[in-house]
């Protein structure tokens, strides 16, 4: 991992602590998780927040193995 020295806006810091504590995170590992979530939107603006968290949720499911494979039947 890189460390690299950033410049905030104090509002900003303030508004990621706040998401942070929501969502149980410390504050670097929520800073990390807002920025994935925001450069996915930026490249694919046809998706929304919500859709992109979702994938970002699918994809560590199925990472950890917690999907199984669909078996349809037929009608």
């Amino acid at each position: 991992m890189v460390r690299k020295t950033v410049a905030i806006d104090d509002n900003l810091i303030r508004d990621l602590d706040i998401f942070a504590r929501k969502e149980q995170r410390d504050f670097s590992s929520a800073m990390r998780y807002v920025l994935r979530i925001g450069l996915l939107a930026i490249e694919n603006p046809e998706l929304t927040v919500q859709e992109i968290k979702d994938i970002i949720e699918a994809m560590v499911d199925y990472e950890m193995g917690n999907v199984s494979e669909l078996k349809l039947k037929d009608f």
